[in-house]
C-alpha cells in the first residue's frame, strides 16, 4: 500500500476575511484578518484549505506519525502489513490500520488477526489516537477489543504512546488468550432481549434493523457481531466505522 499519499504537506497560515465594506479583500489591512487566536490549516501542495483552528492547536503531521510508527515496527521481530481494507486518508483526517497476521485468535470460519488502528486529524476532531482490534480473513470484517485491551492500559497513566508500540503489543499478545475465550463464549451464546437493547441504544435503531433482516433464523451472539461488523466494514462511511467498531466493542464486552 502507498502511504505517500498520507503524507501531503500542511502549512498554518493567517486569516483574511471581508470587511463587509469594499468589494475585494485588502490583504494589507491587518482589520481584515481574524486575531491572532486562530489560524488556517492548507493542504500545501493543493492550496486546498482544511480548517480553521484556534492559534494554540499544535498539528502533528500524519508524516511524523508514519514515519515513527514503521520505524518501530521495523524494529520489531512481529511481522506485519498495512491493511487497506480500514485504512483512508482525506484532507482533516486519517486512518491507518497496520495487520500483525502472526498474531491471531479464532472462530470456526477464520482466522482473526490482530490489528492496530492509528488515528489522525487537521481538524480537531480526534487527537492522535491509536487502539487495537482485528480483523477477519473471511470477509476483511474489522472490530476493536476495546474492554479487552483496555486491561492493558492501565499500568500506563498516559494511555497508548507512540514509541511504546512493542511493549503494548506485548501485553496484548498475553491477553490473547482471554480475548478467544471471550469469542468462544459469543459464539456457544443465543443472544436475548437484553443484547438487542443495548445494540439499539448504542448503535442504534437501523442497525438493529439491519441486524435482524442480515442474520439467520437462530444466530448466535457471535453471528450477531459479525453482522454488525460486516455492516460497518462494507456498507457505512470510512469516518464513521471507529466510532460504531468501539460501541460494538462495548456491546459485545470485547
Amino acid at each position: 500500500m502507498d502511504l505517500s499519499r498520507f503524507m501531503f504537506p500542511v502549512e498554518e497560515r493567517p486569516i483574511a476575511i471581508h470587511d463587509g465594506i469594499q468589494d475585494i479583500m485588502d490583504i494589507d489591512n491587518r482589520n481584515t484578518f481574524l486575531s491572532a487566536d486562530y489560524k488556517a490549516l492548507v493542504r500545501a501542495d493543493t492550496n486546498e484549505p482544511i480548517s480553521i483552528v484556534r492559534n494554540t492547536y499544535q498539528v502533528v503531521p500524519n508524516s511524523v506519525l508514519i514515519n515513527q510508527l514503521m520505524q518501530e515496527l521495523v524494529g520489531m521481530e512481529t511481522p506485519f502489513v498495512v491493511e487497506p481494507s480500514h485504512s483512508f486518508v482525506m484532507n482533516n483526517k486519517m486512518r491507518l490500520q497496520i495487520k500483525f497476521p502472526e498474531l491471531v485468535v479464532h472462530d470456526d470460519d477464520s482466522d482473526i488477526a490482530l490489528s492496530l488502528y492509528l488515528h489522525n486529524s487537521y481538524d480537531g476532531s480526534e487527537g492522535v489516537r491509536a487502539f487495537f482490534g482485528a480483523i477477519r480473513d473471511i470477509c476483511t470484517n474489522g472490530m476493536v477489543f476495546g474492554k479487552s485491551i483496555a486491561k492493558a492500559y492501565h499500568r500506563h497513566t498516559s494511555g497508548f504512546e507512540l514509541g511504546k508500540i512493542s511493549e503494548s503489543l506485548s501485553e496484548i499478545t498475553e491477553l490473547m488468550p482471554s480475548i478467544q475465550a471471550r469469542i468462544n463464549v459469543l459464539i456457544g451464546t443465543d443472544p436475548d432481549d437484553d443484547l438487542y437493547e443495548s445494540i439499539e441504544k448504542q448503535l442504534g435503531k437501523r442497525m438493529l434493523k439491519q441486524v435482524h433482516e442480515s442474520t439467520q433464523e437462530h444466530p448466535s451472539k457471535w453471528d450477531v457481531l459479525n453482522a454488525i461488523t460486516y455492516i460497518i466494514s462494507h456498507v457505512m462511511d470510512q469516518r464513521m466505522q471507529a466510532r460504531y467498531q468501539l460501541a460494538a466493542s462495548r456491546v459485545f464486552a470485547l
